[in-house]
């Protein structure tokens, strides 16, 4: 197989496939793509459009597919996104990243570095390219391994997955591809191997240090060398009557047929790229009377476009004084989300949320753009309680609404606090920031002046926020919770839109927050 630095030192062979391409064409830019990896996904409109602009101007863009082993042996691709730049006389001179707009763990508004552009000025102006080699985002290329080693995929993966993953990466959920069944699960091995390894997925970001969960997803270490070495052994299928039994999932909605569905009047149209302002639309509830939730889940019909929903109850206008203030999900929270990570919401017996006979839901949506247009009726899906709750489950945020993040800050700190006026069990902690979001720790200072570390979030990763469910937590009447964030607003973060720009508190991505949301019910 040619070696990079061999395709960066020397020209293409005479009878190379891509040499007629470069017959009459300035140069040639190979771009490779693939269906179903995300990244892939977004780049695929800006390659459309290079195809055309650079037509023009005597350079042929070829886009192909990363499943063609052909192109991707000859190239030795490594990334789904690679983009290779070869000049008039076969010779390789850029390999890498078309841009750095769009990563495995981010997307930005915009490019702040155009590699291949660039790389194609200085070729055509007949000067060697600043910068010939970058790393490319995206999804690695599977490659055929013969099978040797002896841990197979029925006895020793099997049982991980169904156990961590299948929940979101099966048909119609949000994983981009499903790992039901071993075909499924071999055609993207080195995809599942590069992110357990890197402790991406499945997404959970607690430390082990503090805190108990009820809903900890996180792989032990042995769990992660068991997918290792089945990937580097060539993925052997083994026994499949070593496999555990199929996990049974509900159609469509996970908390069982609801009782009712309110979803938004019309569907929402979402372009294939840009910005998406929040969207905030009403929906009547038309109830009778005053009902309590036992279960409820937020379900998009285009899932892939949506990043998260926050529901709200507005009371009808003589009850006012019954309804806490609709702050758009700061200080007051909200009364059910839907974000990256998190399912249904299932409350516990005797506790639960009311909606006023007469009230409305507003939905604040947050579209995300993926590459292709699609359209969206989000719907939220509610199973009644039987009985009024013992208990209101309540939910406030910890918010300090006053950040200010200095320029190529590379750990900037600031802290909210939340005083409990009442005993509490807290039966959630879901932190919130943006893509400049480093870090976040919720503390406990007690009373009596003692501090406790209630949740510690080493790694905050904006893409997955999750909700993090405490076996058993109380806190006394005059305990404060402190909620710390760190950001890192320096031009190392592959996120950060403009690491030259102090940045303030905002809805949009460009902007930042500080809400450590705390679900919770007095005692």
């Amino acid at each position: 197989m040619t070696t990079l630095l061999l395709l960066l030192a020397q020209q293409l062979p005479a009878d190379s496939p891509l040499a007629p391409l470069l017959a009459d064409a300035k140069a040639l830019v190979v771009a490779f793509t693939a269906a179903d990896c995300p990244v892939s996904k977004l780049y695929r409109p800006k390659l459309d459009r290079l195809e055309k602009d650079l037509k023009a101007r005597g350079v042929r863009v070829l886009i192909v597919s990363a499943d063609d082993p052909a192109m991707t042996k000859l190239l030795d691709v490594r990334r789904a996104t690679e983009v290779f730049l070869i000049d008039d006389g076969r010779k390789v001179r850029y390999r890498g990243a078309l841009d750095d707009q769009y990563g495995l763990d981010y997307k930005k508004d915009a490019p702040s570095k155009t590699w291949l552009l660039d790389a194609l000025e200085a070729v055509l102006a007949g000067k060697a390219p600043a910068v010939a080699n970058t790393d490319a985002p995206g999804c690695p290329i599977e490659k055929a391994v013969a099978a040797t080693g002896k841990t197979t995929y029925h006895k020793d993966v099997a049982p991980i997955l169904s156990k961590r993953c299948v929940e979101c990466h099966r048909p119609g959920e949000i994983g981009p591809f499903s790992l039901l069944s071993y075909a499924d699960v071999k055609k993207v091995g080195r995809r599942v191997k590069e992110a357990v390894a890197s402790r991406r997925m499945p997404p959970w970001h607690a430390s082990p240090e503090a805190g108990s969960w009820h809903n900890d997803r996180s792989l032990t270490d042995a769990e992660i060398q068991s997918i290792v070495h089945w990937v580097d052994g060539g993925t052997p299928e083994g026994d499949p009557k070593d496999g555990p039994p199929a996990r049974a999932f509900t159609d469509g909605w996970a908390i069982g047929t609801p009782d009712v569905v309110y979803k938004l009047p019309k569907p929402e149209a979402v372009p294939a790229e840009g910005a998406v302002d929040y969207r905030y639309l009403r929906v009547p509830t038309r109830l009778k009377e005053d009902r309590w939730v036992a279960a409820m889940e937020i379900r998009p019909s285009a899932r892939k476009v949506v990043h998260h929903v926050l529901v709200f109850v507005q009371y009808p206008l003589h009850r006012l004084n019954e309804q806490p203030p609709v702050d758009g999900g700061l200080e007051h929270g909200y009364f059910a989300i839907m974000v990256p990570g998190e399912g249904p919401t299932v409350f516990p017996e005797g506790l639960g949320k009311k909606i006023p006979a007469g009230g409305w839901l507003i939905f604040q949506i947050h579209y995300t753009t993926i590459g292709e247009p699609m359209e969206d009726q989000t719907g939220i899906g509610i199973i009644w309680a039987k009985k009024p709750a013992a208990k209101e489950v309540v939910t406030k945020g910890i918010v300090n609404t006053w950040i200010a993040i200095p320029p190529g800050a590379a750990r900037h700190k600031e802290e909210a606090v939340l005083m409990f006026d009442q005993d509490a069990r807290i039966l959630g902690l879901l932190p919130h920031m943006h893509v400049r979001g480093k870090a976040f720790r919720y503390t406990a200072i007690h009373p009596d002046g003692r501090e406790e570390v209630l949740l510690d979030i080493p790694r905050y990763d904006f893409n997955w926020q999750t909700c993090y469910r405490p076996k058993d937590l109380r806190v006394k009447a005059g305990t404060k919770i402190r909620a710390t964030a760190w950001f890192d607003n320096s031009k190392d973060n592959p996120a950060n839109p403009d690491p030259a720009k102090e940045v303030r508190f905002g809805q949009q991505s460009w902007e930042e927050m500080l809400i450590g949301y705390v679900d919770f019910v007095r005692d």
